[in-house]
């Protein structure tokens, strides 16, 4: 296994100490990576309720399931999302502006179709100023309709380039518009009632944007460089799961997955992925999983997909159920990740219910295979079994197909990571070891109260090493070697922490490329 760099949170954004407490329970970041009807593109929108997200993103569309995804990670016990929004050539709205005989054009920030955008301009105060005018912006629900989802009211505008309010230095901050094209001298024309005391006229746009083409792999996967699909999260300091709803009827490419599990592997994340369209039946979900060749111990896969309840005709195909199960994990994760899933809190809710129903002897065999399965174990309710990653049948006896073992074990390492950063800036560099050492011990001693580990002493369930050097001039090339035992005493899975102080990074590396180590 090849080391990694820790290079998403910078030692400034996060002010951590070797004083510092690592938590044993941490918020759950889950992102959700689809199209929507509008919003920013290629943007991270931390999202806390459906509505909200419905105000960001719009509501449900034929082209994608991304907002039955959101909308079911909040109905399962989600607190908190991050949603990109991306797009394959969705195109902006236009919006012109008569100004004496010349045009003013509004672009609609955002691209695509739903961006129901309108404006007025009055001279209200202003009159005695021929330069100045009044403008006020608004997004509808719908064309046509009263209901306003955001405004935004600009007042004594000017024309001038060297008054305080010209125009386009107003509108730089717009979350509505931009104007495109060249400034016209004159102002605006009024949107004049037709009759003295009727409500002021709003323009409605010249020509509405589109939601572009079906997304491609490439499209979710998107750039580095440019910080586009997958790599808009590099900014988000944790991440946790990533969702990427599958679209309706389609399945995303094999690209896609290698890409989501191996940006979930450099973010210690795990992928909840859909299965693909074609597994209608429990046969066809073990031919798929045998036959495949996706696997990753950072994937969780499950069969079968949901649907309404008493409602056989709606989605008949189904609905991807990542979001139900983001949310269920994330309402268990209060606990600790390194607990199976319990009945009581892994129910389907949201009145949805498993499009195909199945047998103790066919969720066994899935559940074996690394496929969770929604279960019905009474008329109405149905609960989510498993707890096994998409690791494969080439995972080693099954240790990293169980999921809360591979779980465990990213989140320490995630943990330690982010929580010792304070090495860089340290000032006492002579008490610098025992202090990451200390810090380090209590973290797993915590861990092993609540029952993380195996083995009933602490040297049993984990130990604590540090060695290198450290320099005054912040040369330091220390290494902090952890091991601890989630499955039998004295079996530990074993981890060097680099710390290379002169480029401020660090460098994690499973001891000899072992898997476990004895003790």
């Amino acid at each position: 296994m090849a080391s990694e760099s820790l290079d998403f949170v910078s030692p400034e954004a996060e002010r951590f100490d070797g004083d510092e407490v690592i938590p044993v329970i941490a918020a759950t970041t889950v992102a959700f990576i689809g199209r929507a009807e509008r919003g920013p593109v290629n943007e991270p929108v931390p999202i806390k309720s459906f509505e909200a997200y419905r105000r960001v993103f719009g509501g449900h569309c034929a082209f994608s399931f991304l907002s039955h995804a959101v909308q079911h990670f909040f109905l399962h016990g989600g607190e908190a999302a991050m949603v990109v929004r991306v797009a394959n050539g969705a195109t902006r709205g236009l919006l012109d502006l008569p100004a004496g005989g010349q045009v003013l054009r509004f672009q609609a920030l955002q691209p695509g179709s739903r961006e129901f955008l309108r404006v007025s301009v009055d001279y209200e105060r202003v009159e005695r100023t021929p330069d100045r005018f009044n403008l006020v912006i608004q997004r509808l629900a719908r064309p046509g309709s009263q209901l306003v989802d955001d405004q935004e009211l600009y007042e004594s505008l000017s024309m001038d380039p060297a008054d305080s309010r010209f125009l386009v230095d107003a509108l730089h901050d717009s979350e509505l518009v931009r104007l495109v094209g060249p400034v016209p001298a004159a102002r605006p024309d009024a949107t004049r009632a037709e009759r003295p005391g009727d409500a002021i006229p709003y323009i409605a746009m010249t020509r509405l944007g589109s939601d572009g083409e079906e997304l491609t792999d490439y499209d979710v996967i998107g750039s580095n460089n440019e910080g586009t699909g997958l790599f808009a999260l590099d900014g988000c300091p944790t991440l946790d799961f990533l969702c990427i709803p599958a679209p309706p009827g389609r399945d995303l490419g094999a690209t896609t997955f290698v890409a989501a599990t191996r940006y979930c592997e450099r973010r210690r994340a795990l992928l909840i992925w859909d299965p693909p369209w074609s597994w209608m039946s429990v046969h066809g979900a073990l031919l798929g999983v045998r036959g495949g060749d996706q696997a990753s111990q950072n994937a969780l896969t499950y069969f079968p997909r949901v649907r309404p309840r008493g409602e056989p005709m709606r989605y008949e195909l189904g609905l991807p159920a990542s979001g139900a199960i983001a949310g269920i994990l994330a309402r268990c994760d209060q606990n600790g990740v390194w607990h199976d899933l319990p009945s009581a809190d892994a129910t389907l809710k949201g009145n949805l219910a498993p499009l195909v129903t199945l047998d103790k002897r066919e969720a066994d065999l899935l559940n074996r295979s690394g496929v969770n399965v929604f279960v019905r174990v009474q008329p109405g309710l149905a609960v989510l079994q498993g707890n096994v990653s998409f690791a494969g049948f080439t995972a080693v006896d099954g240790f990293w197909q169980r999921l809360a073992v591979s779980r465990l074990c990213s989140f320490i390492l995630k943990s330690v990571e982010r929580h010792t950063r304070w090495v860089f800036t340290a000032q006492l560099l002579e008490e610098l070891p025992a202090t990451l050492e200390r810090q380090v011990w209590i973290f797993l001693s915590r861990l092993k109260h609540r029952g993380a580990f195996a083995g009933s002493k602490p040297e049993q369930a984990f130990f604590v090493r540090t060695s290198g050097r450290v320099h005054p001039d912040n040369d330091v090339a220390l290494t902090l070697r952890v091991g601890f035992a989630p499955d039998q005493p004295n079996e530990f899975l074993v981890y060097d922490f680099r710390y290379h102080g002169l480029s401020m990074t660090t460098e994690v590396v499973p001891v000899l490329d072992a898997e476990r180590h004895l003790g």
